[in-house]
């Protein structure tokens, strides 16, 4: 434990439970609304599995996050998304506290409520807080196993060891990206000479032991899962564009092809710098520059993984907050001339950050039943003919949609090979990110001219816009 941790007030406690609470309810908003397609997707798979082994050995495909997979398998029944997320929701609000308590263990007070601030408003944690998907799981057990590990440092605790092989093997199934966490406390604990007042020193030999479990669990589950592994489709992204995206949405600045450079040099400068000071403080550096700077690429090379998207990371972002937070709240006690900067910095990322959860909060990740509801509504004969830019993505969340409002068989999806002979009456369009000026009107070569109907904006990253276009009749 930290010796300058010291007393805290009643005030500060107060005041930290009063954030995580107004955090708590902001994930719980974040959790509303229409399920988009990869929690459509993983949803899919538990309705189709017809016991739990399905699971596990008929659905091998990225998109099943097993964890989550089993949850949505024992909550099938119900027909409430707020249902299918609780368990993401309740995963991270226990990881803010987690966070907090960390934070607060390690260093001092400051650095708890700076670290809830700082994750708390973070945009990512936040979207994935509120996702039916198994990343906001493995992020509370990569925080569980940390806490565990750092216990039996102190203790050499069994029930510290064991808690941490819980947490590890569940955090694997839940996202095989859990395997970084676990690399970078291996590192730690490989190259760092540990003493413990009152006891006779134990070899490296003996710290690495704890670990021998849980690479174990991994070979298995490798050869029983990830080896057979389907992958899915995506935009291929190099690992510059990856970086730089990890960068904008860690430290919420704005998502442009040209800013991924600026935003990479200042991620990579506050990495530098937050290790550097851990390092002359004698603070724990070796397991958050495991984590945050070597296990990544060890893990990229060794998988080579055909599609690189920055939520790859997501388990280091809690990591990298709690770094930062040790950093500004450092900084500001040392450098009073820095203190502008910080301010700066700080407010930057705040702001950067909430515009894109005020976006969420707003759209959600899409109204896909909205839209069908107007198609529905507005259409010339049943059954109506719908078309797409994506013969994928669309139609799947066409048919769960309209399976959900029992309006299937009044609402048919055409492929667009098929266009020819059943031309629609309705396109839409779909994009990642918001349009701000939609285009008024769309051709189809030999099909006909759509107008701009309606559409429903969507808020980055998780979820589509639609644009709903419609066939002007031939006079």
């Amino acid at each position: 434990m930290n010796p300058h941790t010291g007393h805290d007030s009643g005030t500060g406690i107060f005041s930290r439970i009063l954030l995580w609470s107004a955090f708590s309810l902001l994930i719980v908003a974040a959790a509303s609304g229409d399920l988009w397609l990869e929690e459509v997707w993983s949803l899919g798979f538990a309705l189709d599995s017809g016991v739990v082994s399905d699971i596990f050995c008929r659905f091998k495909h990225d998109n099943n996050h097993v964890l989550n997979t089993l949850y949505l398998y024992l909550v099938s029944h119900a027909d409430d998304f707020m249902v299918f997320r609780t368990l993401s929701v309740l995963s991270g609000i226990a990881s803010l506290w987690l966070l907090t308590w960390i934070a607060g263990h390690e260093r001092r007070k400051t650095e708890a409520t700076l670290v809830l601030i700082i994750a708390g408003s973070s945009y990512p944690l936040l979207l994935y807080f509120s996702e039916a998907r198994g990343y906001a799981p493995a992020i509370f057990f990569s925080l569980v196993a940390y806490i565990a590990m750092r216990n039996f440092h102190e203790s050499l605790s069994k029930v510290a060891m064991f808690t941490f092989w819980l947490a590890s093997f569940a955090g694997i199934i839940a996202h095989t990206t859990f395997i970084m966490v676990s690399l970078g406390l291996f590192i730690s604990d490989a190259f760092t000479v540990r003493t413990m007042s009152g006891r006779p020193q134990k070899s490296r030999l003996f710290w690495l032991l704890p670990h021998l479990p849980v690479i174990a669990f991994f070979a298995w589950w490798y050869n029983f899962y990830l080896k057979d592994m389907e992958i899915g489709s995506g935009p291929v992204f190099s690992a510059s564009i990856a970086l730089g995206q990890l960068s904008v949405y860690l430290l919420g600045l704005p998502d442009s092809n040209s800013g991924y450079m600026m935003a990479s040099i200042i991620f990579l400068l506050l990495l530098a710098a937050g290790l550097r000071r851990l390092y002359l403080n004698s603070q724990n550096w070796l397991t958050f520059a495991g984590i945050l700077l070597i296990s990544p690429p060890i893990t990229l090379i060794v998988r080579r993984p055909p599609f690189l998207y920055f939520n790859y990371f997501l388990l280091l972002f809690p990591f990298f907050y709690l770094l930062l937070a040790y950093l500004v709240a450092d900084s500001w006690r040392r450098r009073p001339e820095l203190r502008f900067l910080l301010i700066l910095l700080t407010t930057a990322m705040l702001i950067g950050h909430w515009q894109r959860n005020f976006s969420l909060i707003n759209n959600g990740r899409g109204n896909y039943s909205a839209a069908i509801s107007h198609i529905l509504s507005n259409c010339r004969e049943f059954p109506v003919y719908v078309g797409s830019d994506h013969d994928f993505r669309n139609p799947t969340l066409i048919e769960y949609y309209s399976h959900r409002d029992k309006a299937h068989g009044a609402l048919q999806y055409v492929m667009a090979r098929d266009w020819p002979q059943t031309p629609p009456e309705y396109f839409i369009g779909h994009s990642r990110t918001p349009v701000d000026n939609p285009v008024p009107r769309h051709i189809l070569a030999g099909i006909g001219e759509f107008e701009l109907e309606a559409y429903w904006l969507s808020a980055p990253v998780s979820g589509f816009s639609w644009y709903v276009y419609r066939r002007r009749l031939q006079k």
